[in-house]
């Protein structure tokens, strides 16, 4: 089967990739740390939500006061599922507002530092550097070849000049899953007024979160990345930490964050929620042999002399970052797509720039960044890895027998 479809794809350009969609009775969606599809029971949720519930949760009258019960309620189920009722969690928009707010709000001067990993987002990386233009010093901790922050690094910065530290819970890019209370029970050890902010965006609902252990004053997270729907995140503040509203207006979220809120959206991610708490042991399980299935597969085949796993056994395992030696990982992605197998090169966020920030503080060569790509798995998916491994190698060979594998 896979050899026949691998010989209509030969037939076709790229003019006929649309026909060719249409020859595929399989398509298998490998980029969920790019995005989730949400969970059937959500869509009657909003609906339902949007029929009978769609007042303002600020109004004075009885249904609306209803609707801010459900808020409330939803809030309450997400704070408890980050064993974070030590704080407060904030509606946001996305993860990058409440990455940005972070950045723009906690109180920072000319003349502050803060310090980020070099595998941060986008949405952290360019939130902290914009504040350069206030005279604020950024530094940028390395990563060892794990893809971790180096702790023996960390401890070289000078933390009674920094203000606010920034370290991704798990890395979007490999999966590689840093000591946050490790960092930040050594940072705040240095400087007792430090502000310590995480971005669990790749964490929540794959790992066990507990904030009251982690210690952190922030915490990020979003709920199109848990089966939940786009346009809702939050941001948790612990009790105390001193933060500012990046949206003024109303007066919503305690004034934390004004905006009327996406009730509905909010509801559906503390379903998500509860769903992935409930299931995350069996899930973390599943998705692993996923990993370790696939893998098996592709070191067992032809293409195994090209392959090098970016992706260590102490990482994720809803995240596998591979490098094709070369090939170019985007090649790699685009024939694939022929197959109906959808993987990516990294980071959504910053797919149309050139090079891996991540990899590249990990050590990896120019050619190993180039040849790169990113397969992200969902507990809630079948997937047939016989025929994606065939057709990860189908696709590799076809280049060497080009002369296009180096």
């Amino acid at each position: 089967r896979c050899l026949i479809l691998f010989l209509k794809g030969l037939q076709l350009d790229k003019k006929d990739s649309k026909v060719h969609n249409t020859l595929m009775e399989k398509f298998y969606y490998l980029d969920n740390a790019a995005t989730t599809k949400m969970f059937a029971e959500e869509f009657d949720i909003m609906k339902n939500q949007n029929e009978s519930g769609f007042y303002n949760p600020s109004a004075a009258y009885i249904k609306a006061r209803n609707v801010n019960d459900e808020l409330k309620k939803a809030r309450s189920v997400i704070t408890r599922a980050l064993k974070g009722t030590e704080g407060k969690l904030i509606f946001t928009s996305s993860a990058t507002e409440s990455n940005n707010t972070v950045f723009e709000c906690v109180h920072l001067r000319s003349g502050d530092a803060v310090l980020i990993s070099k595998g941060e987002h986008p949405a952290v990386y360019n939130a902290a550097h914009r504040l350069e233009k206030k005279g604020i010093k950024v530094y940028e901790c390395p990563l060892d070849e794990t893809g971790k922050v180096d702790f023996e690094e960390f401890k070289k910065f000078d933390f009674s000049k920094i203000s606010l530290v920034s370290v991704m819970h798990v890395s979007n890019e490999t999966g590689a899953i840093n000591d946050i209370k490790k960092l930040c029970e050594y940072a705040k050890s240095q400087n007792h007024s430090l502000m310590f902010h995480s971005d669990g965006v790749q964490a929540f609902g794959k790992i066990k979160v507990n904030l009251r252990n982690l210690g952190v004053d922030f915490y990020t997270i979003s709920a199109h990345k848990v089966y939940a729907p786009r346009g809702i995140a939050g941001l948790w503040k612990k009790n105390g930490s001193v933060l500012d509203a990046l949206l003024v207006g109303g007066g919503q979220e305690d004034g934390d964050r004004s905006s009327t809120e996406n009730v509905d959206g909010a509801i559906a991610f503390a379903y998500a929620t509860e769903k992935t708490q409930n299931e995350l042991e069996e899930n973390y399980n599943k998705v692993l042999c996923f990993k370790e299935n696939l893998l098996k597969k592709l070191h067992e085949s032809e293409i195994d002399k090209f392959l090098v796993v970016n992706s260590t056994n102490e990482c994720s395992p809803y995240i596998l970052s591979l490098t094709i030696r070369g090939v170019k990982g985007e090649n790699i992605v685009n024939e694939l797509d022929k197959y109906g197998i959808m993987i990516s090169t990294g980071s959504a966020c910053s797919a149309k720039k050139a090079g891996n920030r991540t990899l590249e503080a990990m050590g990896k060569s120019k050619d190993d960044i180039i040849g790169s790509v990113r397969i992200s798995f969902s507990p809630y998916c079948d997937y047939d890895f016989y025929y994606i491994a065939s057709s990860i190698v189908s696709v590799v060979m076809r280049f060497e027998k080009n002369n296009l594998v180096k």
